[in-house]
């Protein structure tokens, strides 16, 4: 209901947002001692309230709400896919079964990014029928679905930061102290 032009400026902010969110994202898991997949999972799940609004308000809402949640929700995307294709890549480095093999390395960056790729291909191709059948209230119900998704595949990564093994805590204590 925005013409061409309000439109493009409203979803060019969600691509904007993006930016930012990895900054924060690593800005903030660098101040919980590394803690990337806790600080990814309370992105994914601010963005989860965020899609719940949208899936009953997202046709309501006036261009200036939708710009700033839309900006805010690129930051809440953006952050935790940049920092799971930057940081995680630096993490895979310093792996044994890697160390000083490039050429390994670049290949196990690229299968994160295409799979990233894929994923968010496949669920594009979800969103016009869903749309059309069911509403736009429908694909913000199925993005609520893929996050949660998402999320639960890094739980045993979260727990694992959170509840860290005991020999792995002198460790974790370390990094909160730096």
């Amino acid at each position: 209901h925005f013409d061409p032009v309000t439109a493009n400026l409203i979803a060019s902010l969600y691509s904007v947002g993006m930016m930012p969110g990895g900054i924060i994202v690593g800005y903030v898991s660098d101040l919980f001692g590394g803690r990337r997949a806790s600080v990814i999972g309370v992105f994914m799940s601010m963005l989860f309230v965020f899609l719940f609004v949208f899936s009953f308000k997202s046709e309501e809402l006036t261009a200036i709400p939708l710009l700033i949640m839309l900006g805010i929700m690129g930051i809440l995307v953006g952050g935790p896919n940049n920092i799971i294709t930057s940081a995680v890549a630096a993490d895979l480095a310093s792996h044994p079964s890697v160390r000083g093999n490039n050429k390994s390395l670049g290949t196990v960056t690229g299968l994160i990014n295409g799979c990233g790729s894929i994923t968010a291909s496949i669920g594009l191709l979800a969103v016009g029928p869903l749309q059309s059948v069911f509403g736009w209230g429908s694909v913000w119900l199925f993005l609520m679905g893929c996050t949660f998704i998402g999320t639960a595949l890094m739980g045993t990564k979260i727990k694992d930061e959170l509840f860290p093994a005991k020999e792995e805590y002198a460790e974790v204590e370390a990094n909160l102290a730096v």
